[in-house]
């Protein structure tokens, strides 16, 4: 499993690192045709805001995966043994409970909106909204693997914030 979680980091880092690659582009070119040139290019506004949407959701996936989202660890920090895993599998659960329907949601919306294109771009708009899906199902995906880990017997990826109070 530990090697399922390393391939996914990769990948989702890899893929992050190309969209900022992306963003970096395009806003460079935005600058460049509106103070060199002096006619700025109309569709880089639009490619910067729609890459950096796919690069939040990417990331608070990968968030997911590594265990940096900001957690409330107060029970964790003085809980032990079983309580702590009764209560990393409680909020593990909590979290596939908004999820999943992100998920759902997500791609209903992606649904609706994939006959509707971007002004400037013409973008599908589709494309856009399934940042949503995706990096919902992707975390979700990460959570999962957590939580097996943690049914195993393994640590909440999160412990690493309780070495505060030690």
């Amino acid at each position: 499993m530990q090697r399922v979680l390393e391939l996914l980091d990769r990948t989702l880092f890899s893929a992050i690192s190309l969209l900022l690659l992306v963003m970096v582009v395009d806003v460079t070119w935005q600058v460049f045709t509106r103070y060199i040139l002096e006619d700025p290019a109309p569709w880089t506004e639009e490619i910067a805001r729609y890459v950096f949407t796919w690069e939040i959701f990417l990331g608070a996936a990968l968030a997911f995966g590594r265990g940096a989202h900001i957690v409330v660890d107060a029970v964790m920090a003085v809980a032990a043994g079983r309580v702590r895993r009764v209560v990393a599998v409680l909020g593990y659960l909590a979290t596939l409970a908004m999820l999943l329907p992100l998920v759902w949601f997500g791609a209903e919306m992606v649904e609706l909106t994939s006959n509707t294109y971007a002004t400037a771009s013409q973008l599908n708009i589709g494309v856009v909204y399934a940042a949503l899906p995706v990096g919902a199902a992707i975390g979700a995906v990460y959570v999962v693997l957590h939580l097996v880990t943690v049914l195993r017997g393994g640590e909440p990826t999160h412990a690493e914030a309780s070495t505060l109070v030690d």
